[in-house]
């Protein structure tokens, strides 16, 4: 039985991509789910769903072939020229220890991209035991990469009126961790 689903969402305004993985394989969702990323999001909330088209790449029955097809399939993307939405490279919750392992074992980055491909395609064990490897990091180790992702991602420029987070801070949930902006969080001009 499937745990999950690999996409591509298009824009037909921009022409960039989006390519996610979703858990949630009810049909609802399937049919109206279209991503997540901090940076799609932005463009969903600009151009509107309709100017969107999802595409279903395939169902997984296992997380590791999920992580690896995405990780495959932005590779795929940028290789060969797209523009995409998405901030990092896809698969574990660690992208920065994958991308580290990767350099270190192949000599690639995710800016090389076609030498990036090349390494994904050709050595799909190893890099889905680096994915692996990625996805067991602990949680105060993914907090500090997930708030350095924010850092980037998020637009800070005012303060959060919901939690209080000050200009240039990521939100926090009530355990002091980082999370997304809160909706009401001004947005830049």
């Amino acid at each position: 039985m499937p745990i999950g689903y690999l996409y591509v969402t298009e824009s037909k305004v921009d022409g960039m991509f989006y390519v996610g993985q979703s858990s949630r394989i009810d049909e609802h969702s399937v049919a109206t789910y279209l991503g997540s990323g901090d940076y799609f999001a932005q463009a969903l909330a600009q151009y509107g769903a309709e100017n969107f088209t999802k595409t279903i790449l395939g169902y997984f029955d296992e997380q590791a072939d999920l992580d690896y097809g995405e990780v495959h399939a932005i590779a795929r993307l940028r290789a060969h020229g797209c523009d995409l939405y998405n901030g990092g490279v896809g698969g574990p919750r660690a992208q920065r220890q994958f991308i580290r392992a990767m350099f270190e074992r192949f000599g690639v980055f995710p800016t090389m991209t076609d030498a990036w491909l090349a390494a994904v395609e050709t050595n799909v064990q190893e890099v889905r035991a680096l994915i692996a490897k990625g996805a067991e990091v602990s949680s105060d180790d993914f907090y500090v990469e997930y708030e350095a992702q924010l850092l980037q991602t998020q637009d800070l420029t005012g303060e959060c009126p919901r939690c209080g987070a000050a200009v240039g801070a990521v939100c926090r949930t009530r355990t002091d961790k980082p999370s997304r902006n809160h909706v009401k969080r001004p947005v830049a001009a």
